[in-house]
């Protein structure tokens, strides 16, 4: 096997970068030796160091704020400057919009005003979105990533974007713009942060560097076996991959409220549960939900069955009413959460009762559960939830199947993978086919939130004897969710070593603390012995009034620069006010809002710009010392 060449059929095992990437950045030099001088910085481009922005994760707020930010930069000739763009969760957003311009850089304030106006619309193509979610369901690997990528990303950015990453390269290969990457993380192991959790993607590859193992990006999703191709699938586009960054606090907390509920019998296990659900919890959004948790906590012990039952019902509604379920779910999974998942949530027993396996459900409830809904979800939901969601189905799709010919199928017959036969011409036949359809996509969108399955796709590096990683290396689809969950900035991808990054401007549009992507990282680095900047603690403190820069400087010559979004340069005295009118989980913006979220945004750069210049000047510099 070629170890270094990534060609069709073969995966490619180092831990160089790409032949794609070193001869973008290498063109991308020459564009950076000029945007220096722009500042008065003179460099040679065969030996100058890279600069690097990094965007954070935090949905809508990340998306306008990168927005912002770019065209502040470009203003102040800074973004020239750029060798490397790296986004996380709502960040990506922005980049994959902006990323379909070969020379995005020249028109950013165009693309601002252009995405201003998409998002004060609120308007989105409802067909097209529940079309594309049909078509995913018909797919082997569906997951809740396609749900929310075709419905609910859909509605937030107003457009589905069908394009392909690898659509990328023709701007990034000219040199015109900052290299992107864009991250994600293994599901199983984001917890312990190995070798194994960080997958990048760029316009060339996607990969995991701690192993050095990568695949090029057409190929990305299809099935391997030990490095060898077996079967080629078609490549996934934007809109998909825009939802590895969409798993929110809220879906966790809700998720750990499930599982506490097959735990009300006996009481046991909870524990680490109660440890998550503090964790998500403790912000000023969710005040009512955390107190809830900790009351929850000291009387669990001591509780029955229906106390414990009816504490995770309340829970539910607590964490609903400081979210907004509507605002976070969007109304499609609302219907499906009140249809569905209230079902085994508020009445398991009922549910379980009907299935005739009470017996079980003590002793084994998620053996029963999985049983009854996920091994035969659609004989569950065709009697349980159909019925309840679409108006009179049956009669439908009975008079459907009479409309048909006599060489048609019976309604029970008809495959929802299958497009209507041109033997069924009425419309009641189609009315019934698209029933199915809908069914399809309700009986596994169920399943995944059972299950809690995001971002299932096949594993290039299934079986391949050549990495050192069974938790990725033996299951032959892997699950990658929002890296924002493990670090809300991509540092661990930046670092790679030859990518000889050696000052990061790191823009902070995260929620709650505005330092912990900072001490994330710094564990991060630790553990897995990577060169950092020694961080002092003390200038960490002050959590509720951050300054509008912080630098830290490392023995390595990497320099990192610091910037929370909301401070108290930006927004003096305002800062719990701006909190809490742009959430994470805020879904729709006036044209008023967006604007005084960029004015916030733009005002960071403008404040900073004079320590942003002397950081490169002495990053420059010091290469020549």
């Amino acid at each position: 096997m070629d170890r270094n060449a990534a060609g069709k059929g073969k995966i490619r095992l180092s831990k160089s970068l790409s032949a794609g990437e070193k001869a973008a950045v290498a063109d991308r030099k020459e564009a950076v030796r000029k945007g220096l001088a722009k500042l008065g910085i003179s460099a040679d481009v065969n030996k100058m160091p890279n600069i690097a922005v990094l965007a954070s994760g935090g949905a809508l707020r990340a998306m306008i704020a990168l927005y912002g930010t770019l065209v502040e930069l470009k203003k102040n000739n800074i973004l020239d400057c750029i060798t490397y763009l790296a986004g996380v969760s709502g960040s990506t957003w922005c980049m994959s919009t902006i990323y379909k311009y070969d020379d995005w850089p020249q028109k950013i304030e165009s693309l601002e005003k252009l995405q201003i106006e998409k998002l004060s619309q609120d308007k989105w193509n409802v067909k097209e979105g529940t079309g594309a979610v049909a078509d995913a369901a018909d797919e082997e690997n569906y997951s809740l990533t396609d749900f929310w990528s075709y419905l609910i990303v859909h509605q937030l950015l107003t457009e589905l974007d069908e394009t392909e990453l690898s659509s990328h390269k023709v701007p990034a290969e000219r040199g015109r713009v900052p290299y992107p990457i864009y991250a994600a993380v293994d599901k199983k192991t984001y917890h312990k942060q190995n070798e194994g959790t960080w997958f990048e993607f760029t316009p060339h590859e996607v990969g995991v560097p701690g192993l050095g193992a990568y695949v090029d990006l057409r190929y990305f999703g299809s099935v391997f076996e030990n490095c060898q191709l077996k079967e080629e699938k078609p490549q996934k586009n934007i809109c998909y991959l825009q939802d590895f960054q969409v798993v929110s606090t809220f879906y966790q907390a809700y998720q750990c409220v499930v599982e506490l509920h097959l735990r009300i019998v006996d009481g046991k296990e909870v524990d680490a549960l109660f440890d998550r659900l503090e964790k998500l919890l403790n912000t000023p959004k969710t005040t009512k939900s955390y107190e809830m948790v900790r009351k929850m906590r000291k009387t669990w012990p001591s509780s029955d069955a229906t106390k414990r039952k009816n504490d995770c019902i309340g829970l539910g509604k607590a964490l609903e009413s400081d979210f907004g379920v509507e605002m976070i779910l969007g109304k499609p999974l609302k219907v499906i959460k009140e249809k569905v998942v209230d079902k085994i949530v508020e009445k398991p027993m009922e549910v379980i009762k009907d299935n005739k396996v009470v017996d079980t459900v003590v002793n084994k409830p998620m053996e029963t559960i999985k049983d009854k809904v996920v091994d035969k979800p659609m004989e569950v939901i065709k009697g349980k939830t159909v019925d309840k969601v679409a108006d009179k189905p049956k009669e439908v799709i009975k008079n459907g199947s009479q409309a048909t010919s006599s060489g048609g199928k019976e309604a029970d017959q008809l495959n929802p993978r299958e497009k209507p036969p041109s033997e069924q011409p009425t419309e009641a036949a189609n009315v019934g086919y698209r029933v199915l359809r809908f069914v399809n996509v309700v009986r596994k969108t169920y399943s995944c939130l059972l299950t809690w399955t995001w971002g299932t796709i096949n594993n290039f590096l299934y079986k391949c004897s050549s990495v050192n990683a069974p938790a990725l290396t033996e299951e032959p689809v892997l699950s990658l969710i929002d890296a924002g969950l493990a670090i809300n900035t991509a540092y661990p991808l930046i670092l790679h070593p030859e990518r000889n990054v050696k000052l990061i401007l790191s823009f902070d549009f995260s929620s709650g603390d505005p330092f912990e992507t900072l001490k994330r990282t710094v564990d991060y680095c630790k553990t897995q012995r990577i060169p950092f900047p020694r961080i002092d603690e003390k200038e960490l403190n002050d959590t509720e009034n951050p300054r509008d820069c912080y630098i830290f400087r490392g023995d390595n010559g990497l320099t990192v620069m610091h910037f929370p979004l909301f401070n108290k340069v930006n927004c003096p005295g305002k800062i719990k006010e701006y909190n809490d009118q742009f959430s994470t989980f805020k879904r729709n913006y006036t044209r008023e809002e967006i604007e005084k979220l960029i004015i916030a945004a733009k005002k960071n750069v403008i404040n900073v710009r004079q320590k942003i210049l002397e950081e490169i000047k002495h990053t420059m510099g010091s290469q020549y010392v």
